[in-house]
C-alpha cells in the first residue's frame, strides 16, 4: 500500500468506524512483540520505501531512518496491485486494535485517530477497484510526472546514479498502467473521448520536444550546480540522462499515446459516475477521499446552497452601501504583482495571526512551456520531511492566466499557504507517519482559507476586498454543486449549462471548459471548497465557545499543530482545546 502525499495524485480513503479490540493471533507475525512506536516506525519504513519517487521525496537522508534504499522504481499500478494494497491496509488495522487505546499518550492517540481512519477506508469493495483513474488532464500522473522527475532531489551521487536508472523504468510502469486501462475499457468503465483526448494532447506536447527537453536542460543546470563531482563525472552524468531522456522517457510517453488511442470510442460513459453501474458508490467514497469530510454528499450539497445565497446577499448589501463598488470591480490593481516581492511581504504581515516559523528557503520557478496549458497555475513541492529548508513553488506563465493577479495566488501556495504549514508542521517534529499521509480536504483547505485572509493585506480597498472574497467563495461552490451534480446526480451539459446560467454565467466556451474539466477530474474542487468550509465552521464553532476569549492566532495554531488530518478528527481534539482555552 502507498501513501503519497507530493502532488494529489494518489487516492486516499477516509472513513470513520467503531474501534474494536483484536486477538493476537490476527497480528501479522513480522508486528508481533512491538511496542506501539516501533509499529508505528516500522509501518512508516515499510511505506516510504515503496517506491523511489515517495522515498526521494519524503526523505533526504533513509538511513537516519532505519531505511535501506531499494532498487530504483516507479512502484506497482495494477487490480492486482491495489488489492493487495487493501489486503496490507487490513493487516495494518488488525495490529493497531491490539493497543489498549486508553494507555496511550493524547499525541499517541491522535496519530491512533488520523491512522486508523485512513487505513479503514482502503478497505474498499473489490467492485470499485477499476474505478480508480490515475490518468487525469490536470491532476494525472503524466501531467505531473515530469515536475517530479525534474524537481527529484540530488543529494548524493548515489541519487543521482538512481535517478538516471529510475528512467530506464517508465516504460514498465506505464504498461501496468496501460493494461489497467485497457481492463477498464473492457468493463466499460474507460474516461471520455474528451478527457482522453485531452490527455493525449499533453502527451504529445511534452514529448515533441527532443533534444531541447527541459528534462536535459534542469538536470544540466542541476549538475551545474551540484557540488563534488569533476568535470568528467559531470559530464558522464549529463550524457546518461540524456540518452535515458531520449531513449526511455520519451519513448514512453509516445508509446502511451499509441496504446491509449486504441482505446477511443471504447467509453460506455461520456457522462458522470453517476451513470456508472456503481458510480454513485465510488463518488461518495472520493468525496470523503478529497476532502476528509464526514457529511454525506447531500449534506455537503445542502451546505453549498446555504453558503452560496449567503455570499450573494452579502454582495447586494455592499453593492447597496458602496455605489462605486461596480467601478471598483472593473478597475482595481493589486499593489504588488512579482511573486519574490510579494513572499517577503507576507512573511512579515501574517505574523499577527499566525504563528512564527524558522527562515526557509523558497525559489520561485515558471512551468516549462510544453506544460503550460495542462498544469495548475501554480503549485507548491512539498519537500523532504528532513529538509524542510528548502522549498520550490512553480508559476504558470500562460497567457490563459493574469499574473497580475497573483498576490492571493502566491499567498495560497506560499504565506500562509501550503509552504508555511507543511515547514510549521514539519518544524514540531511530528511522527514521520504523519507526514506520509495525505489529507487533500486539509491542505487545499487551509490553502484557500488563508487565501481569502490574504485579500484583507493586498492593499485593496475594504468594500472591494469584501466582494473579493464573497464572489471566490460563491465562485468554489458553484464549482462544487457542478461536480455533484454532474457525478452524483447525473447532470449532462445542457443541465449544467442552465444552472450555471442561472447565476449569470453565459459563455458557452467557459461553460464548456468548467464541465470537461468536472468530468475529468471528479471531486477536485470539493476539496478545496469543503474543505474550507469545513474550516470555517470548526472556526465559527469556537469563536461561539469562546467569545472575547477567542484569539485568532492561537486558533491557527491549534489547526496547524494539529497537522493534516480529518475534520471529523480536528472537531474531536477542538472541544477540549476550547475547554483549555476557557
Amino acid at each position: 500500500m502507498k501513501f503519497k502525499k507530493i502532488i494529489s495524485v494518489f487516492l486516499i480513503f477516509l472513513l470513520v468506524i467503531s474501534i474494536t479490540s483484536c486477538k493476537q493471533s490476527d497480528i501479522p507475525k513480522e508486528y508481533t512483540d512491538l511496542t506501539y512506536d516501533e509499529y508505528i516506525t516500522k509501518l512508516f519504513q515499510k511505506e516510504v520505501n515503496s517506491d523511489s519517487i515517495t522515498l526521494n521525496y519524503t526523505l533526504a537522508h533513509p538511513e537516519n531512518f532505519g531505511i535501506k534504499e531499494i532498487e530504483p522504481t516507479f512502484g506497482e499500478y495494477s487490480a492486482k496491485s491495489i488489492k493487495e494494497d487493501y489486503a496490507a491496509a487490513e493487516n495494518y488495522i488488525k495490529v493497531l486494535k491490539s493497543y489498549p487505546y486508553d494507555s496511550l499518550t493524547e499525541e499517541q492517540q491522535i496519530t491512533y485517530d488520523v491512522l486508523y481512519n485512513y487505513l479503514q477506508d482502503q478497505c474498499v469493495p473489490g467492485k470499485l477497484i477499476l474505478y480508480n483513474e490515475i490518468l487525469s488532464p490536470t491532476t494525472g500522473l503524466q501531467a505531473q510526472l515530469p515536475v517530479l522527475l525534474a524537481e527529484y532531489n540530488f543529494y548524493d551521487k548515489e541519487d543521482i546514479a538512481n535517478y538516471i536508472q529510475l528512467l530506464s523504468t517508465i516504460k514498465d510502469y506505464f504498461s501496468e498502467i496501460v493494461e489497467f486501462e485497457k481492463t477498464k475499457s473492457k468493463k466499460g468503465l474507460f474516461m471520455s473521448d474528451t478527457t482522453l483526448n485531452q490527455i493525449i494532447e499533453q502527451c504529445t506536447t511534452f514529448s515533441k520536444s527532443k533534444e531541447n527537453n527541459y528534462l536535459i536542460d534542469i538536470f544540466n543546470e542541476k549538475i551545474d550546480s551540484f557540488e563534488g563531482l569533476s568535470e568528467a563525472e559531470a559530464e558522464a552524468f549529463k550524457n546518461k540522462n540524456k540518452t535515458a531522456v531520449l531513449e526511455y522517457v520519451l519513448p514512453a510517453y509516445e508509446y502511451l499515446i499509441t496504446e491509449l488511442s486504441t482505446l477511443k470510442g471504447t467509453t460506455k460513459n461520456e457522462y458522470g459516475l453517476s451513470h456508472l453501474p456503481n458510480g454513485k458508490e465510488y463518488y461518495e467514497h472520493l468525496v470523503r477521499i478529497y476532502t476528509g469530510s464526514d457529511k454525506s454528499v447531500k449534506e455537503i450539497d445542502k451546505l453549498l446552497d446555504a453558503t452560496i445565497s449567503s455570499c450573494i446577499q452579502n454582495i447586494k448589501q455592499i453593492a447597496n452601501d458602496d455605489a462605486s463598488i461596480y467601478e471598483k470591480i472593473q478597475t482595481y490593481d493589486y499593489p504588488l504583482t512579482n511573486p519574490e516581492e510579494i513572499l517577503d511581504y507576507l512573511q512579515e504581515a501574517v505574523s499577527a495571526d499566525f504563528p512564527p516559523l524558522e527562515e526557509v528557503n523558497c525559489s520561485i520557478k515558471y512551468v516549462p512551456e510544453s506544460l503550460e496549458n495542462y498544469l495548475s497555475p501554480a503549485f507548491y513541492l512539498t519537500p523532504a520531511l528532513d529538509c524542510y529548508n528548502e522549498n520550490s513553488i512553480y508559476i504558470n506563465g500562460s497567457d490563459q492566466y493574469d499574473l497580475n493577479d497573483i498576490f492571493t495566488t502566491v499567498a495560497h501556495e506560499g504565506y500562509p499557504g501550503h509552504l508555511y504549514q507543511n515547514v510549521y508542521y514539519n518544524q514540531q517534529h511530528p511522527n514521520p507517519i504523519r507526514c506520509i499521509l495525505g489529507f487533500g480536504g486539509y491542505a487545499e483547505g487551509w490553502a484557500t482559507y488563508v487565501e481569502l485572509y490574504s485579500y484583507k493585506l493586498s492593499g485593496l480597498d475594504e468594500n472591494l476586498t469584501e466582494v473579493l472574497i464573497n464572489n471566490m467563495i460563491a465562485t468554489l461552490c458553484l464549482y462544487a454543486k457542478v461536480d455533484i451534480g454532474i457525478h452524483y446526480y447525473g447532470w449532462d451539459l445542457k443541465e449544467t449549462y442552465k444552472y450555471l446560467q442561472t447565476y449569470g454565467l453565459t459563455n458557452t466556451d467557459s461553460l464548456l471548459s468548467i464541465y470537461n474539466a468536472i468530468i475529468g477530474e471528479p471531486c477536485n474542487y470539493l476539496k478545496y471548497t469543503v474543505g474550507y468550509l469545513e474550516l470555517a465552521q470548526l472556526k465559527e464553532k469556537a469563536e461561539k465557545a469562546l467569545g472575547q476569549k477567542f484569539i485568532l492566532l492561537n486558533f491557527h495554531k491549534f489547526i496547524l499543530d494539529m497537522g493534516p488530518c480529518q475534520f471529523y478528527v480536528l472537531d474531536k481534539y477542538l472541544d477540549k482545546w476550547i475547554a483549555e482555552q476557557q
